[in-house]
């Protein structure tokens, strides 16, 4: 009977340690797992800004071009040139 006593007990310091290594295990698998999903997330929010970067520098293209000295007079003389409506001539 002692010797069963005896034998639990050095196993559960063995049972304790293989819990350990377990738990580390999957906490590192899981860490590994976490940064690559991170890193995928960062690859897909880079292209992200690099195409509203891109689509910012086309629209100040655009709005340099619409406010311009030139389209503004270009827009005025148009309507200066188109009768009011309504009025009759």
């Amino acid at each position: 009977m002692r010797l069963r006593i005896a034998s639990s007990m050095t196993n559960v310091p063995l049972y304790v340690v293989v819990m350990i290594a377990l738990s580390v295990a999957f906490v590192r698998v899981h860490l590994r797992v976490k940064t690559t999903l991170t890193g995928y997330e960062i690859g897909r929010l880079k292209n992200m800004e690099g195409r509203l970067l891109a689509e910012k520098s086309e629209l100040s293209v655009e709005l340099a071009r619409l406010t311009s000295k030139d389209a503004l007079q270009a827009k005025e003389n148009s309507r200066e040139s188109q009768p009011a409506s309504g009025v009759q001539p």
